[in-house]
This record gives structure tokens, C-alpha cells and sequence, in this order.
């Protein structure tokens, strides 16, 4: 009994068939989880209306309008209640400050947990950016050997998609697949994506791969935007690695001048003690 239990059921033939059938709805943004449910429904239809936040970073990232909504209304909620809770336990141990101190705190903790989630979006949306485009150029190369090996197009996106499970391939893959179910054509799709992730990239592979299906030969040309990309791609990197680089001499510089100046204090101290 236990094991039957257990035992995941056999689908049914006629949900999978009505799923198969049912029209494909179209999101702004995957949720990436279910948004919580203890902020009231008007208050986070506010804040989604006033994330800061841009919809491509939010389609990139899989992350739903509401799902932000809610932890920058959980962040500001939370930096508005710290300083009075500060000032409740320094009253209750026999000091009394004014109450303008928290007050004006809770303003300013609220304002900067308020900003904050939608400034980490847009870094997390930046950096997710340069890991499209550096698995881009890979699927670029893969859909050149594809078509160079098959004679259709929409075959070659569909099988080069398959290749890695990483989010990259996968907003690629659900996309290509969505489209032969809506009986629309794949690179019109990956156009469509490109814009509402905000990579032109993936909008220039469409171009090039609807050039293919008029019977075009686009080996080359996909090869050769494969190398721009990663030469792109390594160029940014040696870039942010230099950044890196200054970044981290201007602790050692002033570690040394803190330390030069231990140096030479007590000699100072004592020629100006002794003049």
C-alpha cells in the first residue's frame, strides 16, 4: 500500500491532450517562484506599478513584476522598524533619545531598502546579459554546424538549443518549441525574445537565420559572428579585470602611506617637541 501510494500516477490522456491543444500564454516575465502572500494585494499593485525596475532585466532574470514588488515592500517595511526598535530597547535600559533620531532613520533606512532590491535587479540583469551573450556565441557556432549538416533552419535552432540545460539555452529552447506549437516561425520568436530581454545579439542570429530559410548560405556569416562575439566577449572580460585591478591598488596605496606615516610620526613628534 505504502509503495502504491507512493508510486507516481499515469497521466492522464486527456489533460495531456488539452494541454497540448491550449493556447500558449505569453508572460512578460516567468515567475520564478510564487510571490508571498502576506503583503495585502492593493499595496503590492503599487508597488509593481513603481518597481524602478526595467521589464527586460525582469524577463531576463525570470522574475514576475509582483515577486519584486513584495520584497521591496518587505525591505522597506523592514528598514522603517529597525530604528524604532533601537530606541524602544535603549528606552527601556534608562536613555531616552529624541524621537526625531528614529524617526528621521526610518526614512532613510526605508528610501535606501526601497531602492536597493531594484539596483540588485539591474545588476543581476547586467551580469545575466554577459552570460547570454557568451552562450550565444556558442549557440551561434552550434546552429552553423546544424544547418550546415541539416536542411531546415527551424530543425537546426531547434537541435542546437538542446545542447545544455544552462538558462541561456533553456529561454532559447522554450521559445523555439513555443513557437512550432503556435505555428509560428522560430526566428520571428528568438527576435521577439531578443527585444524583451534587451540582447540585440539574439535579434541579429534571427536576421541571419531568416535569411537561411529564403535559401541563403549563412555558414559563414554565423561562424564569423560567433568569432566577433567572443572576441567581444574576452575584450569586456580584460576590461573588468583591469577595473578589478585599480580597484584593489588603491588599498595598497593607502596602506602604504598609513604606514609611512607610523613612520615617521614619532620623528616628527620629537622634532617638534624638541623645537
Amino acid at each position: 500500500l505504502l509503495v502504491a501510494a507512493l508510486r507516481p500516477a499515469p497521466p492522464q490522456l486527456g489533460t495531456i491532450m488539452a494541454q497540448l491543444n491550449a493556447q500558449p500564454i505569453r508572460r512578460t516575465a516567468a515567475p520564478s517562484g510564487s510571490a508571498p502572500t502576506w503583503a495585502p494585494a492593493g499595496l503590492t499593485a503599487f508597488a509593481a506599478r513603481h518597481l524602478g525596475a526595467a521589464e527586460a532585466d525582469l524577463v531576463i532574470l525570470g522574475r514576475a513584476r509582483s515577486e519584486l514588488a513584495v520584497t521591496k515592500i518587505g525591505w522597506a517595511a523592514g528598514g522603517a522598524l529597525l530604528p524604532p526598535v533601537f530606541w524602544v530597547l535603549l528606552a527601556a535600559g534608562g536613555i531616552h533619545p529624541p524621537w526625531a533620531i528614529p524617526a528621521v532613520a526610518s526614512l532613510v533606512l526605508a528610501v535606501l531598502a526601497w531602492v536597493n532590491p531594484s539596483r540588485q535587479v539591474a545588476e543581476d540583469a547586467a551580469t545575466a546579459r554577459t552570460q547570454f551573450r557568451a552562450a550565444l556565441a556558442a549557440f551561434l557556432a552550434l546552429v552553423g554546424l546544424e544547418r550546415k549538416a541539416r536542411g531546415s533552419p527551424a530543425e537546426a535552432l531547434e537541435e542546437a538549443s538542446r545542447v545544455s540545460g544552462s538558462r541561456p539555452f533553456a529561454l532559447i529552447h522554450s521559445e523555439v518549441l513555443r513557437a512550432e506549437l503556435a505555428a509560428q516561425l522560430p526566428w520571428d520568436a528568438l527576435r521577439d525574445l531578443g527585444h524583451r530581454i534587451g540582447v540585440d545579439e539574439l535579434v541579429n542570429l534571427a536576421d541571419i537565420v531568416s535569411t537561411a530559410a529564403d535559401g541563403a548560405a549563412v555558414f559563414d556569416t554565423l561562424m564569423a559572428e560567433a568569432r566577433s562575439m567572443r572576441h567581444a566577449d574576452l575584450t569586456a572580460q580584460q576590461t573588468q579585470a583591469s577595473l578589478a585591478n585599480e580597484r584593489l591598488t588603491l588599498p595598497t596605496v593607502a596602506l602604504f602611506v598609513c604606514f609611512g606615516a607610523l613612520l615617521v610620526y614619532p620623528a616628527a613628534a620629537r622634532l617638534v617637541g624638541g623645537s
